[in-house]
């Protein structure tokens, strides 16, 4: 394995052009361009090296004759220009914002989204070692994350995570097409092989979405991801078939037995979270790949030691494999097992191996018929035979890589994978080799590291190492059955999930952007501190705890996540009227949501004690950022904003006397802290 320093990359043919300098010497802002029209479409040189029509942090293209990586370098808030074959850095070019992904269309051009600008950028690319030119650009969503393209690459698509939205574009002029609503957190953007359908991914919620690209209001659907375990699964069908011939001999009570079987069976169905990435490849035709997470978060009547079942995994990785033309998922790949293995080449011979359990990107290698998964927390990319039913139980191979692999792209030529890892910023390039398994311990596999040229704002020691400590995964610091900071608080949100705890049903909050100014902590308000709460909360997982430094890190980390780009205010009036409701006598909502935070850092029993709580009392939630978390209240009773202004009349605030524009103001109000 190589670890190209960054200090040595001006020395290893980084210049710019015959000059012989560094990267720094090809350096510079996007030159900005118009806003669409004939701007838009200026000649660009880049040439993609692979058909997908999805971005990632990283694309892959040839410019120039030379074999490149465009990174999407969210620290640096710049696009990287890395030579793949010279292992150097060539250009950078800075940017507005932080971006998100970057994708090269067929005509040359590089797309990139600018995450906190609520912007999608059209660039030019003139030779492969000067910053790329700002052709165009148009406004999206709050918060723009994924890209993708029809088949034809007429319209480019742009998932927005905190807007809820998946919004289309003329390619040409980046002219807005339409946009269509979706559930919370979309990521990943794939499309049908006949450009009539989008399927996006969602880091929470338990679903995929289904788009509707070709009908006139473009409705989108949510197709749930839930997984079972495999013996749970053998008894409820054996439960159904014993009731199914029940049904045939006699009409009495089978439809209501069969309906609790129903029940019961929503009840043992895992909840999916971590839905970050999408794949989909000619190559396996039909077929759509869905890393996930699913989780167990409990018994809500029981209060256990911890959070979740302590006798039951909380957490296990699933690949979902969606029918592409059937629009559902293959039973057989949300089917659970308890002790994932990989059985290698010799006989019966097994190992265990570390989960994914933080997925994060992933791409078919169209030769070898494999889906290449990165996952942060054991920073790897895991190789899973992508023809099975069950992808999850065909690993092939796995290849360690640099800390926090954000994406992953295949160089098909050359047979390599291409992996940006973002919390070291270092390029890995490894042979995706066969597709037989290979015993690592016998045949290791080699991983080429490049890393970028260092930071002209180095990110402060503590948050860096926050950052890994956040999403490390299998750490018995942090906890025992693997679970980390992430597995809880995707990108620092919340994963929508109320998991049975030893006070009794509780529901995760949201910490980007509102953790540090809001203590107390915990919704029993017992604790003032966020180092406090963190090592309380490592006691209850069962961890061993931090050392001191670590934790000031972490603390870091968490208190300096950003919060999301807020959407621009669309209604004025309606959101005037929302504000004076909320302060009203008549309503009371500002009795306790008070002052800067929205919340008056107290406890109050407002009458919502669930059957296995402990106590009464809840400390008052800030309501920063309220419109983009749920469900709501402490035990997640509440599935959304509207449920909750209608449903807690008099459990606190009143709104039982308000008109439904009345409501529909003050939710809109909300929608803006």
């Amino acid at each position: 394995m190589v670890l190209t320093a960054a200090g040595a990359l001006a020395a290893c043919g980084g210049g710019s052009g015959a000059t012989g300098k560094g990267p720094s010497a090809a350096s510079e802002r996007a030159i900005t361009g118009k806003a669409g029209g004939a701007g838009c479409m200026a000649p660009s040189t880049a040439e993609p090296m692979s058909k997908g029509g999805a971005g990632s942090t990283l694309a892959l293209a040839k410019v120039g004759g030379r074999r490149v990586a465009f990174v999407a370098d969210e620290d640096a808030k710049a696009l990287l220009t890395i030579d793949l074959d010279s292992q150097s850095q060539l250009a950078e070019t800075r940017l507005e914002g932080t971006p998100a992904q970057v994708w090269v269309a067929a005509d040359g051009r590089v797309f990139t989204t600018l995450r906190d600008k609520s912007e999608l950028v059209a660039l030019a690319v003139s030779r492969p070692d000067a910053p790329l030119t700002r052709l165009c650009s148009a406004t999206t969503p709050a918060e723009p994350i994924a890209i993708a393209a029809t088949p034809d690459e007429s319209t480019i698509l742009v998932s927005s995570g905190w807007g809820q939205r998946l919004a289309a574009f003329e390619a040409a002029s980046l002219a807005a097409k339409f946009e269509a609503k979706l559930p919370r957190e979309p990521r990943a953007v794939v499309v049908a092989d006949d450009g009539k359908t989008a399927f996006v991914s969602h880091a929470v919620g338990s679903v995929v979405s289904v788009v509707d690209l070709a009908g006139a209001k473009h409705e989108s659907r949510p197709l749930p991801m839930r997984g079972i375990e495999a013996q749970q699964l053998r008894a409820l069908a054996k439960q159904r078939a014993m009731l199914e011939q029940m049904a045939k001999r006699t009409a009495s009570g089978s439809n209501e037995m069969l309906a609790a079987l129903e029940e019961q069976t929503r009840r043992l169905e895992r909840q999916s979270c971590q839905g970050f990435a999408l794949a989909k490849s000619s190559a396996v035709s039909g077929r759509i790949f869905a890393p996930q997470v699913m989780v167990d978060p409990g018994d809500l009547d029981q209060r256990p030691d911890g959070y979740g079942d302590e006798h039951s995994p909380t957490e296990t990785p699933a690949v979902a494999v969606i029918d592409e033309t059937a629009q559902t998922p293959l039973l057989a790949s949300v089917t659970l097992r308890r002790d994932p293995l990989v059985f290698l080449n010799r006989g019966d011979t097994r190992e265990a191996r570390a989960e994914c359990l933080l997925p994060r990107a992933a791409v078919v290698d169209t030769k070898t018929r494999s889906l290449l998964v990165t996952c942060y927390g054991i920073d790897a990319v895991v190789a899973y035979d992508a023809t099975a039913a069950n992808p999850l139980a065909a690993e092939r191979r796995r290849w360690t890589v640099g800390s926090g692999p954000s994406g992953v792209a295949v160089d098909t030529e050359k047979h390599r994978a291409v992996v940006w890892s973002q919390f070291d910023r270092t390029i890995s390039t490894f042979a995706i080799g066969e597709s037989e398994l290979v015993d690592e311990k016998v045949s290791p596999l080699t991983v080429q590291k490049t890393a970028a040229a260092p930071l002209r704002e180095k990110l402060p020691a503590e948050y860096a190492l926050g950052r890994i400590l956040f999403h490390a995964t299998g750490d018995a610091r942090i906890s025992a059955d693997g679970r980390a900071c992430a597995s809880c608080h995707p990108d620092g949100r919340d994963d929508a999930i109320t998991w049975a705890t030893p006070e009794g049903p509780r529901r995760s909050i949201m910490l980007a952007g509102r953790a540090a100014p809001t203590p107390p902590y915990s919704w029993n308000g017992n604790e003032t501190s966020l180092h406090g709460h963190l090592a309380n909360t490592f006691d209850r997982l069962s961890g061993k705890g931090l050392r001191s430094i670590e934790l000031d890190a972490l603390v870091t980390y968490v208190s300096q996540m950003p919060a999301p780009p807020r959407a621009a205010p669309a209604d004025n009036a309606k959101i005037d009227r929302g504000r004076a409701i909320f302060a009203s006598s008549e309503a009371g909502c500002s009795t306790c949501h008070s002052g800067a935070t929205f919340t008056d850092g107290r406890n109050h029993d407002v009458g919502s004690k669930h059957r296995a709580d402990r106590g009464a009392t809840f400390n008052t939630p800030s309501l920063r950022l309220v419109g983009g978390t749920g469900p709501y209240f402490h035990d997640g009773r509440y599935a959304n904003l509207t449920e909750l202004l209608t449903k807690s009349d008099g459990k606190m605030g009143h709104t039982k006397h308000l008109s439904n524009a009345d409501l529909d103001a003050l939710e809109t109000y909300l929608r803006t802290l």
